[in-house]
């Protein structure tokens, strides 16, 4: 890479506000950023929290190892390149990167529900809660909500809904089905996967689209021993996130048939996302996608060990989510979780801890691979001690 292009990379990176690190930097007092980057742990949020100026070199050594290509209003070089590779991994016939997940799971619900504007959702479901009603707004979308406070709705639940919304005397079909797994606003419960398979076997049988929020698919597949490409293959389209966990500043991947992928993409223009280049969130999550399955397991091994230690302190219960994945709850026998934050951070340990409180959420990600799990229970005890 020439000198100049590498120059206005590196300042055109530091510049910008990532979401992963704005996340670290609200998580973190001050003297957690004299730790070094390799050896800071993150017990909150899904990804490794780079600073800006390692994410920055970091995509420079990407682009130079690698020879990465630039797209042109999202196709061809790396864009493409990441495409590919996701329909391969789910299974689908194409892929197709956006620059959000709301976008993605809007767009999917939009095409899949066609003529019928009734589309079954989690209430607990991003696309419910946290999407400003996009679906509803811009697309006319009436979302029926199932399952408040649970992951999982039941296929007897849909049928209702199904035959109710078709029944005379001013029939309104649904058109499509939205499910999210893992769900974020329980504290990333996974929806049961055998109720999964009826209730997509039902939606092919009825003619009914389905769409599967998947965004942090790959971190549930380390828990439940399901594949992506085995969740994938009950549902019309897949969305997977590129920033959470294979850290991309941003960006969307969505599966499905080329056919209705090719209409969707045609509507990134109109819907204010049609980007002259996303080759550098491409790049960045084709550099966590290689190896990603290996590395997430060992932190998952490596989080079940800091947890039987913890538990052993005797300061510490671990509270498991029913069915849950990388989300845990831990309550302190003395202290407030305020304090513990302050101290850990001191070690380059980072969690969130309300004021008061005597209950963290934490978080496994792939930081847990950076120090061992020894050492990280010695922090803990130590900043209760």
């Amino acid at each position: 890479m020439p000198a100049s292009r590498r120059t206005f990379l590196q300042a055109s990176l530091q510049a910008t506000a990532w979401s992963g690190v704005a996340l670290a930097q609200r998580s973190e007092p001050g003297a957690v950023t004299a730790m070094p980057a390799e050896r800071r742990v993150y017990l909150v949020g899904d990804g490794v929290m780079l600073p800006p100026g390692d994410y920055a070199r970091l995509l420079t050594r990407i682009v130079d190892e690698r020879g990465i290509a630039a797209d042109n209003y999202l196709e061809g070089g790396a864009v493409e390149q990441l495409e590919r590779q996701f329909a391969k991994l789910l299974g689908k016939e194409r892929a197709l990167f956006l620059p959000t997940g709301t976008l993605a799971n809007h767009l999917a619900v939009r095409e899949l529900a066609g003529d019928k504007r009734r589309v079954i959702v989690q209430q607990e479901s991003h696309l419910y809660c946290d999407e400003n009603d996009c679906a509803q707004r811009l697309s006319g979308l009436n979302l029926i909500a199932l399952a408040s406070g649970r992951a999982t709705f039941k296929l007897e639940e849909v049928v209702q809904v199904v035959e109710r919304s078709a029944a005379p005397p001013y029939p309104a079909p649904v058109g499509a089905i939205s499910i999210e797994s893992p769900v974020r606003r329980t504290n990333g419960e996974v929806f049961d996967f055998e109720e999964l398979k009826k209730i997509c076997a039902y939606a092919r049988e009825k003619k009914i689209g389905t769409h599967l929020d998947g965004a942090r698919m790959f971190l549930a597949s380390a828990y439940t021993g399901i594949s992506p490409a085995q969740y994938s293959e009950h549902f019309d389209t897949v969305y997977v996130s590129l920033y959470k966990y294979f850290n991309a500043p941003f960006g969307a991947i969505l599966a499905g048939p080329a056919g209705m992928l090719k209409t969707i993409g045609a509507l990134r223009h109109p819907f204010g996302s049609q980007l002259l280049h996303a080759w550098e969130p491409a790049a960045i999550a084709l550099h966590y996608l290689e190896g990603f399955t290996e590395r997430y397991q060992a932190a998952v091994r490596n989080g079940e060990k800091l947890c039987g230690l913890l538990a052993a302190q005797g300061r510490y219960k671990i509270e498991r989510i029913e069915h849950g994945s990388n989300v845990l709850r831990l309550k302190l026998s003395t202290g407030t979780a305020d304090i513990l934050q302050e101290r850990l951070a001191q070690a380059g340990i980072v969690i969130r801890g309300q004021k008061n409180s005597q209950q963290i959420a934490l978080q496994v990600n792939e930081t847990l691979n950076r120090r061992a799990p020894e050492e990280i229970a010695r922090e803990f005890l130590r900043a209760l001690a």
